[in-house]
């Protein structure tokens, strides 16, 4: 009995060691090809086709970016998110529908010990052939140099429903970061908003001292996207230009403050003493029009009449000569205030004399 007993559990594990070998291959192949094909589903995203190449941002101040759209790469957006620093990103997934692309880190955060990964949704829009918008969906992170990106564990994978969800934070129109193609700044222009369409004077306070006063042109005039500041009247460097002529990119208002993104139209910048961007927020009153600047992108809590952290200063402008913009497209008409008075205030005084003696003779 024991002899039988004992041939049948050898032949028993015989069959469980020949059925052993292949089950666990087939699981496990079945199990790897539903991930792979589950982890693609995720992670598929194309940046779009002209992003591909070296572009400005305007929410990063160190150096250009670089999009490469056959591996969905970026490098730059530099950060330092806890004690990590993070210096490229791979698009992960996108909403095609909806203009949204959800980046990853390509380095791995320490969060006091436990890995985490970096993500940045990014809601887009296009500007003109060489330039776009964007708004970046994601609360502000305290540990990430106050930037807005979500934290996550390298366990958890994000797409964009959740990586783009509003629940995570949602910037205002304030904050909107602004991308211009390399080499085509000019291309990238749009007309400034309207209350910095003239010549003006102006003065400048960098918190302390108050510089070009009654000395200063700064020009939105001949051009309606340009902007020309006169060094030699006043050297004071404005928009971080060492050339003193910026483009306007992107304007948006709210309330009865403007908030105007100029791109710094020098060959080169240092994003040491010189940048590519800075931000206005721009309110007129009284008959002036007051404005404060900030390196790259505007601060949600940014007034036009006091100086931002990361800004140079405040200007007060004073208008002397203003665009007067007519119907359809058609180039504005440059009116004195002074002279185009005095200058029709002599045509008709001229008309009438003619008329008197006229009548004088008959």
């Amino acid at each position: 009995m024991g002899k039988k007993s004992g041939r049948s559990r050898k032949r028993l594990e015989e069959k469980c060691q020949i059925n052993e070998f292949p089950l666990p291959i087939f699981l496990l192949k079945f199990r790897g090809d539903v991930a792979a094909k589950w982890v693609e589903s995720v992670y598929s995203c194309t940046i779009p086709e002209d992003w591909d190449g070296e572009w400005h941002d305007s929410s990063d101040t160190t150096l250009d970016i670089t999009f490469t759209r056959s591996s969905s790469y970026v490098v730059g957006w530099g950060l330092t998110v806890y004690s990590s620093t993070i210096t490229s990103w791979t698009c992960v997934d996108e909403d095609q529908s909806n203009n949204l692309l959800l980046f990853k880190s390509n380095q791995t955060v320490d969060v006091f010990g436990a890995p985490h990964d970096t993500y940045r949704c990014m809601k887009w829009e296009k500007l003109t052939d060489y330039s776009y918008s964007y708004l970046i969906y994601a609360n502000i992170e305290s540990n990430a140099q106050e930037k807005r990106v979500l934290v996550l564990s390298n366990n958890t994978v994000a797409d964009t429903s959740s990586g783009c969800s509003s629940s995570n934070g949602i910037p205002s129109a304030i904050e909107t970061v602004v991308l211009v193609k390399k080499g085509y700044i000019a291309n990238a222009s749009q007309n400034c908003p309207t209350l910095l369409l003239g010549s003006f004077n102006y003065t400048f306070n960098d918190g302390s001292t108050t510089y070009c006063n009654g000395t200063s042109v700064w020009d939105v005039c001949s051009d309606r996207t340009r902007m020309v500041v006169n060094y030699t009247l006043c050297s004071e460097t404005q928009f971080y230009s060492n050339g003193g002529v910026a483009y306007c990119a992107y304007s948006t208002s709210v309330g009865s403050t403007y908030y105007v993104t100029v791109v710094n139209a020098d060959s080169t910048v240092d994003f040491s003493y010189s940048f590519r961007f800075t931000c206005y927020a721009v309110r007129s009153f009284g008959g002036l029009v007051f404005a404060s600047d900030n390196k790259g992108v505007c601060l949600p809590n940014q007034d036009p009449q006091t100086k931002s952290a990361t800004g140079t200063g405040t200007l007060t402008f004073s208008a002397y000569s203003t665009t007067v913009e007519t119907s359809g497209d058609s180039i504005g008409v440059i009116v004195g205030s002074v002279t185009g008075v005095v200058l029709l205030v002599a045509a008709a005084e001229g008309a009438g004399i003619l008329i008197y003696k006229k009548y004088q003779r008959i």
